[in-house]
């Protein structure tokens, strides 16, 4: 991946909240933030019942954050480590953030496409992901604001299956998060109108209501359900 290192930059308090409120981080939610510095984000997620887990190169910087953590009294629901950003190891999180420039977020981009479960939350704080399209965005007064992606799931390919009136099959192509989709049932083409992926969850509407595919992947299969008008 190469050596990045970010220059440690202290994050407003108004912008941690802002990140955390875009990112949904409540009780239950296990954050990992990615160059934690002081802690603040792993420390607020925290204060909001999260458990988080923050990765820092910089020894005297995991030590404050350890400090901050102690002195509001969240040490039970956060752990600081000092471990490079690429070796971490993220694939338990709901979470992650990071505030890193954008060319440590490309050379990052397929870890956290690789490691990450679909639906996973990643956002981070001012800078793009390159030509992956944020799914939504949040702007702060004092800086580049905060951009948020949905991990998606693998849903390329064709997907085949049956239906009252025949076999079909689901041929989609993916770019990140954008799909598009060619269904065909007994060998005829059925114009689809709409095709959303949202993590792991996929739906498609054929025009005019006739079709509307509600699905979840996971790995090879496509559970869900279609219905069909009359």
């Amino acid at each position: 991946a190469g050596e990045f290192v970010a220059p440690y930059v202290d994050t407003v308090e108004e912008d941690v909240e802002m990140i955390l409120d875009l990112a949904d981080v409540g009780v239950g939610d296990y954050l990992i933030d990615l160059g934690a510095g002081d802690g603040r984000f792993v420390i607020g997620a925290a204060q909001r019942g999260a458990l988080a887990h923050g990765v820092e190169l910089e020894p005297t910087l995991v030590d404050r954050a350890r400090a901050n953590a102690e002195r509001v009294g969240v040490s039970d629901r956060t752990h600081f480590e000092v471990v490079y950003i690429f070796d971490a190891d993220i694939s338990m999180s709901a979470v992650v953030t990071i505030y890193l420039f954008p060319e440590a977020n490309i050379a990052l981009r397929p870890k956290l496409l690789a490691e990450l479960a679909p639906g996973t939350r990643l956002v981070s704080n001012s800078f793009h992901m390159g030509d992956w399209t944020p799914d939504a965005r949040a702007q702060g007064r004092t800086s580049g604001g905060a951009l948020l992606w949905i991990i998606p799931a693998n849903a390329a390919g064709i997907w085949r299956f049956t239906t009252p009136q025949g076999p079909a099959r689901l041929t989609i192509e993916q770019r990140y998060q954008r799909i598009e989709a060619r269904l065909e049932i007994n060998g005829t083409r059925v114009p689809l109108e709409s095709a959303v992926l949202h993590g792991d969850v996929i739906q498609c509407v054929a025009a005019g209501g006739t079709l509307a595919l509600h699905g979840r992947i996971s790995d090879t299969h496509l559970h869900g359900q279609l219905t069909l008008a009359g």
